[in-house]
């Protein structure tokens, strides 16, 4: 193309309108504590404060009708059958979720649909058929139907390849895949040679911190404590079993150390047995399942996350808006995120002793706990806001 010619292409191509009204369309419920729940809820009233009208579409904001078979699923999943669970959940749910958008759409006034899975993406497009334009969030790291059967809900071959077509067939055509970190965006498209109409990388983001923080006293804390915190639920790709042997170590040298494990999932017992094991009973505190962690995490002095694998993990921005410096394995979207919260304290599962040694100023000084940590948190308030997100999205969302 000439210059000239795309000088008059850009000269003509229609403007894109910043949407007045979003559908997000899901196929959870609202109420639920996972990174995608909140993730909703967050763009939710960002958008409102923004002056966007919203509407929050799922399975369960029609007809009653659909409850009776909603109840099954868990019934099919844990006592017969996990695939059978998993596909009965997805079928039934977009099958509601349909016809929920199909009346929203009839009342009119939807500029655009941002769609929280694969499933409920494609929902959106079979209702709308291209008259608007249907944007998805990419949660998953890499395939959600990967993270299906690493969790042993989708255990046979056949419907893994399906359910992995499905996937490539939606992102190939929505309107825009927005991605919660740019390794996300890598590892789909590049990993899976995926194509897609368009895609954007948009970080989380975190309301304004509580008020209400909690005491070391509630908590059962001394005030010369040295408290480390992990927060998530208790399962392999969290990685909490192998985070005991990095703190048994930290205990070798620094004997007022406690860790704050928030949570709860299917390996809580083997990694309760490995504190008793390790001798670190009085030293390790189970919080259990808690929903006031934005109230828990300034009581810590260091927030260390020891996960296989993540794509841009909220805990991170709510520790950095809590003033708290953050050590993690740099795996997945983990370390983009450390670098962009200026707190890039690298954790190495091969190399204790060279992990102890980079920690070492962390753990031993508070001043520099407190000089890391107040720089994550202006991190937090230059990029990693509310606001800040949602005026990404709508950026994103502003199509011709």
């Amino acid at each position: 193309m000439t210059a000239a010619a795309e000088a008059n292409f850009v000269a003509t191509r229609p403007t894109p309108r910043r949407p007045r009204n979003v559908v997000i369309a899901s196929i959870n419920r609202a109420e639920g504590d996972t990174g995608v729940h909140t993730h909703a809820r967050m763009l939710e009233a960002g958008l409102r404060d923004a002056g966007v009208g919203v509407d929050v579409i799922s399975p369960f904001t029609g007809s009653r009708k659909w409850l009776p078979l909603f109840a099954i699923r868990p019934l099919v999943l844990t006592k017969f059958n996990k695939t059978w669970g998993t596909l009965w959940h997805r079928y039934f749910h977009a099958a509601a979720l349909r016809e929920n958008l199909a009346r929203r759409m009839k009342a009119g006034g939807v500029d655009v649909i941002v769609a929280q899975c694969p499933v409920s993406a494609r929902a959106a497009m079979d209702v709308v058929k291209r008259r608007v334009p249907v944007a998805m969030v990419c949660h998953f790291n890499g395939s959600e139907a990967a993270e299906y059967r690493d969790k042993g809900e989708l255990d046979d071959p056949r419907r893994f390849d399906e359910m992995l077509k499905f996937e490539e067939r939606v992102l190939r055509e929505v309107d825009r895949v927005i991605y919660v970190s740019n390794w996300a965006r890598e590892n789909v498209e590049s990993a899976r040679k995926l194509r897609t109409r368009s895609s954007a990388v948009i970080w989380n983001g975190a309301s304004a911190a509580p008020s209400d923080a909690l005491s070391r006293e509630r908590l059962d804390l001394r005030d010369d404590d040295l408290v480390l915190i992990n927060v998530g639920s208790i399962e392999p790709r969290k990685n909490q079993i192998g985070l005991i042997d990095l703190f048994a170590a930290i205990r070798g040298t620094h004997t007022n150390a406690k860790l704050l494990l928030v949570g709860d999932g299917p390996q809580r017992w083997a990694v309760e047995q490995k504190v008793e094991q390790l001798g670190l009973g009085g030293a390790v505190k189970f919080l259990g399942h808690r929903r006031d962690v934005p109230q828990i995490l300034p009581v810590a002095d260091l927030y260390v996350h020891y996960a296989n694998l993540e794509n841009c993990p909220l805990v991170l921005i709510e520790a950095a808006r809590a003033g708290v410096p953050i050590a993690a394995i740099p795996t997945g979207g983990v370390g983009e995120l450390q670098r962009a919260l200026d707190c890039d304290f690298a954790i190495d599962p091969g190399d204790l002793r060279g992990t102890l040694e980079r920690l070492q100023p962390l753990l031993s000084d508070k001043n520099i706990r407190r000089e890391h940590g107040q720089r994550a948190k202006a991190a937090f308030e230059k990029t990693f806001t509310v606001g800040s997100m949602t005026q990404a999205y709508i950026n994103a969302l502003s199509f011709a």
